[in-house]
């Protein structure tokens, strides 16, 4: 009975113990919650549900750097929004919160300002609460955001300029391959829903290597931005602009319905784009060509179109730059012919299948056949002999020329080892080496490899590089004129070929290390009947003679030109009076017999050509 008396006193103190404690937690609530509202970090003001401001904190006056009573008995609209969004007075008036659209709203980034003037990015939510008699209260909880917003603007902003760094040329501003494929591609997708065409301009700068090679590229650079700039203003701006190459733009155009359309808008460009540029004090010239393409019914892909309007911009730049061609039937099926036939060329190289003709060039003063040129030539399986200058500039498109070079020169190496045997091993070689191939730093290492194969001297051999190359003054110091020093150096002599046809002839024979000249057949025709000419060919002939250089003039096809030559000092001529260019065989058999010798012009009469 005592224990059970014990027992229940010491529940009821326990009980009473409770009871106490849970007094004083809830006393001890009252004033946490006021402590944290006070010392919150986070503004809070309490609206009836007109919006009017009944009570705020020390956060949310320090948020707006107004002091509470400036505020109680306002709408926040009133002094925390900017001037130009601030409502008016009556629109306040008969403002009323929506309870169910704030409860859906979430959180809500306003731009607000302060007392001061200063702007800041107040992040807002809402609630309500009702009292126990019913009132119901607008509870809004504010936090300055600025610094995330800043920043997250900011990585927005990194982001779209990596995206376009990512999709755009960075000089011009215009799209770059990646892009313009996309964008082509979904043009062409588009036009199919719309039944409408797709047009492409493929615009190239003419001579822009001469503004590069005269002024710099900040000069070159100049030009690109003005001619992205022009056409940009000529354009729509749904239309693209990408630049896909150094001097190369493209431009597609949606919602076509003709070619006449496109061949209209690209001939709008020219005269647009076509003007001089002024930059530091000079005037740089700024012309371009166009070859304009359009999608078929049902729309090619892309690749085709831009192929297409490739190829009439080539067709542009092989009769004459500074115009504007169309791709149509009569272009598509020298498209379809030209396809196959690059395609039987690269066959045709692969194979080894070219063949070499041979032609002597004599040196009248010995009487003598003193080199022997390589040239090659293309027997079709169908079409018969292509000419040279269909399937060399053919070559060159489809980068196979490096590949005709090694081959010419292996040709050239083998006849060389036949004439050694024949007792003319004083006749050197030649072979012409294009542009592709001087760039190449391996060339003259394979060159030499390939004599010491054929176990032939340095000297027996001389290459021709095109004076058509370009090497320009800015150039001088590049890898096409290395290429020459480094031949020279190895014994093997170079000589510029087609002389007086290309870039800045004279400046070529000051600057490079360069053994001779060969002077252009297309003006020794003329050598009769143009006293200009005449008088060129005679200054050039003695300057040449000046710096120690040999001449050789080819295209010689009458005796009378070839006395006229041989009396403006060269000595030296190649051409069809002297021989055609001839397979092996036949050269060799013209050797031994000197049956098919030229006729000598009485200038010539020193006696028989010999080897």
């Amino acid at each position: 009975m005592i224990i059970l008396i014990g027992v229940l006193a010491l529940w009821n103190w326990r009980k009473s113990s409770i009871i106490i404690k849970a007094r004083n937690l809830e006393l001890d609530d009252l004033a946490f919650s006021r402590i944290a509202v006070t010392h919150a970090d986070d503004g809070l003001l309490l609206m009836d549900m007109s919006g009017v401001i009944q009570w705020v904190n020390p956060a949310y006056c320090r948020l707006m750097g107004r002091e509470a009573h400036e505020m109680v008995g306002r709408h926040p609209q009133s002094f925390a929004l900017l001037p130009d969004e601030t409502p008016t007075a009556e629109v306040l008036k008969n403002f009323a919160f929506d309870v169910t659209a704030l409860q859906n709203a979430g959180l809500e980034n306003i731009r607000n300002q302060r007392k001061d003037g200063t702007v800041f990015w107040n992040q807002i939510s809402t609630s309500f609460h009702t009292t126990a008699s019913g009132k119901q209260y607008a509870v809004s909880v504010c936090r300055n955001v600025t610094r995330s917003i800043e920043r997250e603007k900011q990585l927005e902003a990194t982001s779209r300029e990596l995206a376009h760094s990512a999709s755009h040329d960075t000089l011009t501003g215009a799209a770059n391959r990646a892009a313009l494929a996309t964008y082509l591609n979904g043009a062409l997708l588009q036009a199919k829903t719309q039944n409408s065409f797709v047009g492409v301009l493929h615009i190239d700068l003419d001579k822009f290597k001469r503004v590069n090679d005269s002024f710099g590229h900040s000069a070159g650079d100049a030009v690109l931005v003005a001619v992205a700039r022009r056409i940009n203003g000529a354009i729509r701006g749904s239309d693209m602009i990408a630049r896909v190459g150094g001097d190369e733009f493209v431009v597609v155009f949606q919602g076509l319905q003709q070619l006449s359309d496109l061949a209209a808008v690209g001939a709008s460009l020219l005269r647009a784009v076509n003007g001089p540029v002024s930059w530091g004090g000079n005037t740089l010239d700024c012309q371009i060509s166009i070859g304009a393409a359009l999608s078929g019914d049902g729309g090619q892909d892309a690749d085709t179109l831009l192929l297409q309007s490739d190829f009439a911009l080539y067709d542009v730049k092989r009769t004459g730059p500074g115009g504007l061609a169309t791709y149509d039937k009569a272009l598509h099926a020298r498209f379809i012919r030209e396809t196959a036939l690059a395609a039987d060329l690269r066959l045709a190289i692969q194979n080894t299948s070219l063949t070499f003709h041979f032609q002597p060039i004599i040196d009248v003063k010995s009487s003598k056949i003193c080199c022997v040129e390589t040239l090659a030539r293309w027997d079709h399986p169908t079409d018969g002999l292509v000419k040279p200058d269909v399937f060399v500039p053919l070559a060159s498109d489809l980068g196979l020329l490096p590949r005709i070079d090694r081959q010419a020169a292996d040709a050239a190496m083998q006849l060389k080892k036949q004439l050694d045997h024949m007792g003319f091993a004083e006749t050197k070689v030649s072979f012409n080496a294009s542009t592709d191939s001087l760039l190449d730093p391996d060339f003259a290492g394979d060159i030499v490899a390939s004599l010491n194969q054929y176990e032939l001297r340095a000297r027996d051999l001389i290459v021709e590089a095109r004076e058509t190359a370009d090497f320009s003054i800015g150039n001088m110091n590049d890898a096409m004129s290395k290429a020459i020093r480094e031949l020279n150096e190895l014994g093997i002599g170079t000589i510029l070929d087609d002389f007086g046809r290309g870039h800045a002839g004279l400046m070529h024979l000051a600057k490079l290390r360069i053994k001779g000249v060969k002077l252009d057949g297309r003006l020794t025709r003329h050598i009769l009947s143009d006293p200009v000419i005449e008088k060129v060919y005679g200054t050039t002939i003695a300057l040449c003679r000046d710096l120690g250089l040999s001449v050789t003039t080819e295209g010689i096809e009458t005796p009378e030109q070839a006395e006229r030559l041989e009396a403006l000092g060269s000595h030296t001529l190649q051409g069809c009076w002297i021989a055609p260019a001839m397979p092996q065989d036949e050269l060799i058999a013209w050797l031994n017999t000197g049956t098919d010798c030229p006729r000598v012009a009485p200038s010539l009469s020193r006696g028989e050509i010999t080897a």
